[in-house]
């Protein structure tokens, strides 16, 4: 038995195959941008389209950037929201500009760190 590594290659040599079996995925409409608390500080996030989770904590004034991933589908997206609005005692939706000022203080701190450690 032959396994290919991707569907079009498997497609290319099964032209025949009509694909009924595959599901539609559900394609996610905008970017959001929110920040939720429990209490003590806020912490900033961002779902992008492409599967990206990005937020931004911040641990004793030093601010850090957290990356994760997701399947890109609007189920996804949803759920990634439900599970923050649903474990934290506040949840805001907020602009993109509010996120892009803590990504990039953020950013700028830790590229300045790079740059002490290497010596660049």
């Amino acid at each position: 038995m032959i396994y290919y590594n991707s569907y079009d290659d498997w497609k290319l040599s099964n032209p025949d195959d009509d694909g009924h079996y595959t599901e539609e995925t559900n394609v996610i409409g905008e970017n959001a941008y929110f920040k939720y608390s429990d209490g003590r500080r806020w912490v900033y996030g961002m779902l992008t389209k492409n599967g990206w989770d990005i937020r931004i904590h911040s641990y004793h004034r030093i601010p850090t950037i957290d990356i994760d991933e997701f399947e890109p589908t609007q189920s996804e997206f949803d759920d990634t929201l439900y599970r923050v609005r649903m474990n934290y005692t506040q949840f805001v939706y907020i602009e993109q500009g509010e996120f892009m000022e803590r990504y990039n203080t953020a950013r700028n701190l830790l590229d300045k760190l790079m740059a002490d450690e290497t010596g660049n």
